[in-house]
C-alpha cells in the first residue's frame, strides 16, 4: 500500500511538473491556457493532392502587410539545434514528453525597414511559397497566413498556416501533401539571444489531425539589423511607404 501510494504521488508530481512546464513554454499542451491549435482544417485543394502534376507556386499576388517588431528581434539569426519536449500521435493516441535534441540548422532574419521614429518593421506579405531541394523530392511550403498575436518588449508570437507539397523532381508529380499550423514564440534572454518555443500541428490532405510536436531552442544573432530595400524581386522600400500611406501613418514615413 505504501509503495503504491508513493508511486501515485510521484506520478502526480510528474504530471504537475509537465503541466507547469507546458503552460509556460509549450502551447500545444496548455490545458487552461489561451492558445490552442485548431481541431481540423479544410481539405487540401485537388490540384495539390498526391498524384496531381505540380504547376508552380500559383501565389495570386501578395498582401502588403507589415508588422512593427522590437529591436531585440531585428537582425539575422541562426538555429543549430532544437529539442522536442512534447509529441502526440493523433492516430495512435500516443504521447511522449521525453526530451529529444536533434540538429536543425536554419538561418532567418526579421526586420527590413525603419520608420521616421527608428522603429523596425517586418514585411509580412502572404501568400508566398518557399522551396527546399532534398535528395528524394522538392518540398514547397505554401504559406497562406501569418498572423502576429503578440509583439512587445517581452515576446513576439505569431500563428502560421501552410500547405506542404512534396514533388518528384523527375516527373513533377506530387508525392505527398499535408498542412501545418504552427504557433511560434520568441522571447529575449537578456544575453543577445532569444528563446524559441514552437508548437506545430500537422494535418493530412483531408484536414484531419495527424501529429503535434512542441520544440524549444536557443537562437543566436549572427548579423545585426540592416535595412533591406529590395529582396526576392520586391521593392520593399516602396511597399513600406505605400503601407504607411494607406494605413494613415504618414507621420512615420522615412
Amino acid at each position: 500500500m505504501l509503495f503504491a501510494a508513493a508511486k501515485s504521488v510521484r506520478l502526480l508530481l510528474s504530471l504537475a511538473f509537465l503541466l507547469a512546464f507546458c503552460q509556460s513554454n509549450c502551447y500545444a499542451y496548455t490545458i487552461q491556457g489561451q492558445i490552442e491549435h485548431v481541431e481540423s482544417l479544410p481539405a487540401v485543394a485537388p490540384e495539390l493532392r498526391s498524384g496531381a502534376e505540380y504547376t508552380g507556386p500559383g501565389d495570386s499576388g501578395v498582401n502588403n502587410k507589415w508588422q512593427m517588431i522590437p529591436h531585440w528581434l531585428a537582425g539575422t539569426w541562426l538555429v543549430r539545434q532544437e529539442t522536442a519536449v512534447y509529441q502526440r500521435d493523433y492516430k495512435t493516441g500516443r504521447v511522449s514528453d521525453t526530451p529529444r535534441t536533434y540538429r536543425a540548422k536554419q538561418e532567418f532574419f526579421y526586420g527590413s525597414q525603419l520608420d521616421r521614429n527608428g522603429n523596425v518593421w517586418h514585411f509580412n506579405g502572404v501568400p508566398y511559397t518557399s522551396e527546399t531541394r532534398l535528395s528524394d523530392y522538392i518540398e514547397y511550403h505554401k504559406v497562406t497566413s501569418k498572423t502576429f498575436q503578440v509583439a512587445n518588449a517581452n515576446e513576439v508570437r505569431f500563428r502560421t498556416l501552410m500547405t506542404v507539397v512534396r514533388v518528384s523532381p523527375s516527373t513533377e508529380t506530387i508525392i505527398k501533401s499535408f498542412q501545418q499550423e504552427s504557433i511560434t514564440s520568441y522571447k529575449p534572454d537578456g544575453d543577445g539571444q532569444i528563446q524559441l518555443t514552437s508548437s506545430i500541428k500537422a494535418f493530412d490532405d483531408n484536414g484531419n489531425a495527424v501529429h503535434e510536436t512542441c520544440n524549444t531552442a536557443t537562437i543566436k544573432r549572427i548579423k545585426p539589423f540592416v535595412q533591406i530595400d529590395h529582396r526576392d524581386g520586391k521593392d520593399l522600400a516602396h511597399l513600406f511607404k505605400n503601407y504607411l500611406i494607406k494605413s494613415n501613418m504618414t507621420y512615420l514615413l522615412p
